[in-house]
This record gives structure tokens, C-alpha cells and sequence, in this order.
């Protein structure tokens, strides 16, 4: 199961947002080098991690394996302020409904073939299932090019913001695409996902702590 971390129900998941902080410092700081993060004491994180950020991730036996994160357009973003060359044709998408969905992550051991495998498949499904369910109508996304190819192949409707730009030794492009169910179906299907995924109501412990 996803669970979904809002500024409501933050205080559930202190341990698992400490958790996910590491897991993206081990993907983006150790293994993919990633220029312009800063290391913060084996975490990763930046000023798009606010209280206004919705993170959605994996948790396995009480371990975070996965996540992503959605941010306001209405407020300054990666896009906006990292890479607005991505969208100088169509410009920047924004509205109280749009969301900017960045940092797509799986840990190594989970992770299947070049694109993440079905952990990654799960994010996608229970990002949109999330999309859908409080009015949120399209996101704008960032991407290295090589991604193209398994977003197409799920049936997703995207409209590129500008021409690929090379940065740092990779080509990396701006969409931005509607959300809806036709969407929704056609990444479970791709995935072979039934039904919903995502937990919605907040992590529940045994007395000892632990996740149950």
C-alpha cells in the first residue's frame, strides 16, 4: 500500500518522513550523483520539502522502499526557479489544481529492470488515485528523457512545455498532463494494479511502535 502524508496527518509518519529523506539521499546523492544537492547529514531534501508538501510513499514491514512528492504551482517551485528553460515554449502551467510531481524514487533492492519495476508503478497509480480524489486536475512533471518511453506506454496524455535541455550529461524535459480516470485506469492496467492502493486514513501501530 501507498500512505499519503498531508499537513493533517504529518504527525503519523515522523519516522517514515526521516526515513525518506535517507532513501533519497542514497538515490540521488549516492548513487546518482546528482550535482546541486546538498548533503545534510545523510539526508536529502530541499526547499520544495515544506508543510505544504504531499509526499506519498511505500512503506514495507515499517520501511520506506519508495516515494514521490507533489507541490503547489501557486507557489515558487522546481520548474519555476531550477529549469524554466524546459517550459519556455507553453510556459509554466499554474492553478490552485495543478501540482508540480517531482522526486520518483524506489529503493535499489525493489527496483526492477530501468524503470523502477512495480514499486514504481504502484507511486504512479496511487499518485493519480490521490489526484482524483481531491480535485487535482493535471500535474506538471520533470524528467529525465529516457523516461519517455514507459510514460507513453501506460496511456499517459502529455503535452511537452519546451524543447530537452542537456543537464548535467542527461537530456531532461518538462510535461504537463491531465489527470483523470481514463488516466488512472490505463496505469493500473499497465501495472497490473486492482482497485485502490492508497492509505488515506494514516498509519497504524502496534503499542511496541511498530508499524502494523
Amino acid at each position: 500500500m501507498i500512505h499519503v502524508v498531508t499537513p493533517e496527518n504529518r504527525h503519523l509518519y515522523e519516522a517514515e518522513l526521516l526515513d525518506q529523506h535517507r532513501l533519497r539521499h542514497q538515490v540521488y546523492i549516492v548513487e546518482r550523483k546528482w550535482r546541486g544537492l546538498e548533503d545534510r547529514g545523510g539526508l536529502e531534501y530541499d526547499r520544495y520539502d515544506t508543510d505544504e508538501t504531499t509526499y506519498l510513499l511505500a512503506i514495507e514491514r515499517g520501511r520506506v522502499i519508495g516515494g514521490t512528492r507533489l507541490f503547489p504551482t501557486l507557489r515558487p517551485h522546481m520548474l519555476e526557479e531550477v529549469c524554466p528553460q524546459l517550459a519556455a515554449v507553453r510556459g509554466i502551467p499554474r492553478a490552485p489544481d495543478i501540482c508540480e510531481w517531482t522526486r520518483i524514487y524506489v529503493t535499489k533492492e525493489r527496483r526492477e529492470g530501468a524503470y523502477g519495476g512495480a514499486i514504481a508503478g504502484q507511486l504512479f497509480s496511487a499518485t493519480f488515485e490521490y489526484c482524483i480524489e481531491h480535485g487535482i486536475r493535471a500535474l506538471n512533471v520533470v524528467f529525465e528523457a529516457w523516461w519517455l518511453p514507459r510514460l507513453s506506454a501506460q496511456g499517459w496524455k502529455m503535452q511537452v512545455l519546451g524543447v530537452p535541455d542537456m543537464i548535467d550529461g542527461d537530456w531532461w524535459m518538462a510535461v504537463t498532463m491531465p489527470i483523470d480516470e481514463e488516466t488512472l485506469r490505463a496505469t493500473r492496467a499497465y501495472n497490473r494494479i486492482e482497485g485502490d492502493i492508497l492509505v488515506q486514513r494514516g498509519i497504524r501501530r502496534r503499542e511496541s511502535g511498530k508499524v502494523a
